[in-house]
């Protein structure tokens, strides 16, 4: 759902629902958690989906926080028992936690997007791996939902929608667990994720001590907050990160485009030249209206990545490396208009591509995510007049970004406020009360900046690692990962493996 100006926060890993607006650009109007990563994401479609016998299911709570439902569902989880020792043997047990994105697969015992360097250590460490869906991003049908319908009134489905409530599906999670798989107290429980469940899987270890020994909060942007200016002005900063091809004159480049864009639109003879320059305009008159050059300009008049900046792929115009070589590179042209022209008409295909492989496997679901933002934590991504963002500056704001929760789910733009400030009190923010949590992040991610990236205490160490997007060590390994995110995993593991030697 959405209106014109409100593309919906869905995900592909995480790509977007189209504005329903003429200008539909897959990156969507404000960034999910999880990232625009094609080229990894077309690469995943054809890999292994693991044993699909290995999907299982238990009775979960509809409402852990109401004493008088007493309705039930299924939730389904999966299982990697390939190393298991036994409960017996003091191995661990790797806990992935499910969250934004579409519905696991068996394939996530194998080939995890959140937990893959849980399951490469569990030949050496012999221990159990668990991948536990989410209640509402694991509705890969209806029957392992916490509600059985979506209409006639998605506000009312996703009431039960929330981390509290996630956390509380995971501590019933572990007794299931506990008691079917005879797991014992020397079995330590070590809990995995990046990005959103990244976040609870650093908060379960807050909220519920007692059954989780350490946790990996990867990529966890636990500082909520209403207007995250800083996602664009991290944005620009990324890209004048030299390892990972950028540099400040491509950075300055795109944003002097951009500014040159928003006084073009401004004129009947700038209009037209944007119109030849950009086909997928549809008119010149169309760039008259506020929110069609909002739609066009006001979050990148082309798909710049960043969280899901991938060094490697191999699409024209796919990453930061490929865009700064377009957009630094006066032989065909000095105007950094007409370079931005090029970096998005080189582009076309490869989001048509991924376009079609968004429709092909993603369901007409309710905005998960749109709701949680609007009830728990914000993240509106703005490009205010005056901030470092790289964009046409002014055309995306506060107001633009929360005005659905209203529209859509009847929440006021104060009552977000203080759901804001409701999270950040609850879960301690910057400055939980943990101890045994690692907190990686990298550095062209602009999630990192509302991570922990100061240690907020001797056992909760945080790691910064070099060049490297939202999360990427988290993926399955690559021979051509980046050396950043090689000795990332190494460092967790060596983290996580002391903190398991302790009682």
């Amino acid at each position: 759902s959405g209106n014109s100006d409100m593309a919906p926060m869905w995900f592909i890993w995480a790509l977007p629902c189209l504005a329903s607006g003429a200008m539909q650009q897959p990156w969507g109007k404000y960034r999910t958690m999880e990232s625009f990563q094609m080229s990894k994401m077309m690469n995943r479609a054809g890999r292994s989906e693991g044993d699909v016998n290995n999907r299982k299911y238990f009775t979960q709570q509809q409402d852990h926080f109401d004493d008088q439902n007493v309705n039930t569902w299924q939730q389904a989880y999966y299982i990697n028992d390939t190393f298991w020792k036994g409960a017996s043997s003091n191995a661990p047990v790797f806990l992935c936690v499910g969250g934004e994105g579409p519905a696991l697969t068996p394939a996530v015992t194998v080939n995890s997007v959140h937990c893959s360097n849980a399951v490469e250590w569990l030949p050496e460490t012999g221990g159990l791996f668990f991948a536990v869906e989410h209640r509402y991003y694991g509705c890969h049908n209806m029957s392992a939902c916490p509600v059985t319908s979506f209409s006639p009134s998605p506000k009312e489905a996703l009431r039960f929608q929330g981390s509290k409530q996630a956390l509380a599906d995971l501590a019933v999670f572990h007794a299931h667990a506990t008691k079917a798989y005879g797991l014992t107290a020397s079995n330590k429980w070590v809990s995995w994720g990046g990005s959103y469940p990244g976040m609870l899987a650093g908060w379960f270890r807050v909220k519920y001590p007692q059954l989780v020994h350490a946790a990996v909060a990867s990529s966890a942007p636990v500082h909520a907050k209403v207007e995250m200016s800083e996602y664009n002005d991290w944005t620009a900063f990324a890209y004048t990160v030299e390892s990972v091809g950028g540099s400040e004159k491509c950075s300055a480049n795109i944003a002097d485009g951009h500014a040159r864009i928003g006084k073009m639109m401004d004129t009947d003879e700038g209009r037209q030249e944007l119109k030849s320059l950009f086909p997928q305009i549809p008119s010149a008159d169309w760039l008259k209206i506020r929110s069609n050059r909002r739609d066009f300009a006001g979050e990148g008049v082309a798909y710049f990545p960043t969280q899901g900046n991938d060094p490697v792929c191999g699409q024209p115009a796919c990453n930061i490396e490929k865009i700064c070589a377009i957009m630094t590179d006066n032989a065909t042209t000095t105007c950094n208009v007409k370079k931005l022209a090029q970096v998005s008409s080189i582009q076309s295909v490869m989001i048509e591509e991924a376009q079609r492989f968004a429709n092909a496997t993603m369901g007409d679901w309710a905005d998960y995510w749109g709701y949680q933002t609007c009830t728990e934590f914000g993240f509106y991504q703005t490009c205010d007049n005056g901030s470092k963002c790289m964009y046409t500056q002014g055309l995306d704001l506060l107001r633009d970004q929360i005005a659905f929760c209203q529209t859509e789910f009847d929440i006021s733009p104060d009552a977000v406020v203080q759901n804001v400030n409701n999270s950040n009190a609850y879960y301690g923010a910057l400055h939980p009360d943990a101890t045994r949590i690692i907190w990686p992040n990298g550095e062209v991610d602009p999630w990192s900046t509302l991570s922990i990236l100061t240690s907020p205490g001797p056992e909760m160490p945080t790691l910064w690692v070099t060049g490297a997007s939202h999360h990427a060590w988290t993926h399955a390994y690559q021979p051509n990962d980046q050396k950043s995110v090689k000795d990332a995993r190494l460092a967790i593991r060596k983290q996580v493996g002391a903190w398991l030697e302790e009682a």
